[in-house]
Order: structure tokens, then sequence, then C-alpha cells
């Protein structure tokens, strides 16, 4: 029985503090009081955690091996599934960048900060290929955290391309943009 990402989140916020109370929960998660309390009962019910009562005011609540467990699962998916993402944003971008080289393209330029112009780096980097020039760029927006590539060839003989990735990956379904 797979947990909510709202479950997941109080799950945490349990196991992170030694005596919340739904009210810190509630604020730390970003979920309303009332989903808060919800959230709770039906761990509880589900044997994720345990709540004691202290006091006539203050309940503790802790996680359960059930639970332990269940927060260990998922975070195991989620790195799994990260790690999956990244491997196939390098491709698609590994891909894209020998088709422009095919075509007489073999210079290279990744503009922006942040991490998607690392990832792109990367990938172009990790192609190990001597022939092919590139250098970065760090953009001084701290806004944009998007990265444009510029392609061109050192023969002068086709012309400069930019690719903004974001656009690209959206393209390639890896990637979705905010509009």
């Amino acid at each position: 029985m797979e947990i909510t990402e709202k479950e997941f989140a109080v799950i945490k916020e349990i196991s992170g503090n030694h005596l919340p109370d739904q009210r810190t929960i509630s604020h730390r998660t970003g979920i309303s009081l009332g989903l808060t309390n919800l959230i709770i009962k039906r761990l509880i019910t589900k044997g994720y955690i345990k709540a004691t009562q202290l006091n006539r005011k203050k309940i503790q609540y802790m996680l359960t091996p059930k639970g332990f467990s269940e927060k260990a699962d998922k975070s195991y998916r989620f790195a799994l599934k990260t790690i999956t993402h990244f491997r196939m944003l390098k491709d698609n971008i590994q891909n894209m960048v020998s088709e422009r080289y095919k075509k007489g393209y073999d210079r290279f330029e990744v503009n922006g900060s942040g991490e998607l112009a690392d990832i792109v780096e990367l990938a172009i980097r990790r192609l190990n290929n001597p022939k092919i020039i590139f250098t970065r760029r760090i953009s001084d927006s701290r806004h944009n955290r998007n990265a444009c590539l510029l392609v061109s060839s050192s023969k002068k003989t086709t012309p400069q391309e930019s690719i903004d990735i974001i656009s690209y990956l959206s393209e390639s379904g890896l990637f979705y943009e905010n509009n």
C-alpha cells in the first residue's frame, strides 16, 4: 500500500522532530491543520505512526517499524526515479549533441547557471569526443535557471544555432515548461 506525498511529508516531519504537534507539522509541511489531522489519523490506522497521550494537551507521535520501513522504501524509490530521470536527460542531450556534431557542428557553449546547465555540461563532457570544442558561460542572473546551448562550427560554413534546453527537453517529453 503506497502512501501519498502528503502522508510522506507528515511521516518525514514526525521522524525528524522529537515532539511534533499537529500545528508544527502543518506549518512545516505546508498542509492545512485540518488535513494534517486527517492524515495523522489515517497513518495511525494504517499502522505507520503511533500516538501516545503525554498529558491532557500533549500527544507524542512516533514512527512504527512499518512507518520507518515505508519512509525508507519511498525515499529509495524516489532516489531511483531521480537517477533514472537524470540518465534520460543526459542521454537525450548527448544524442542531440551527437546529431549536431554529425551535421558539422563542433563548438558547443552552455550559457546558464544552475542544475540544468550543469547536466548539459556533464552530458557533453561525458561524450569524451576530443573534436568537440566545449565552453561554459555562467550567467549572472540568479532568477533564470534555464540553460541555453549555442552550437556552431569552427569551419564557419554552418550557421550558429541556439537551443533552449527546457524547450528542447519539453519537446522530447522529459521536461515540462511552466507557462
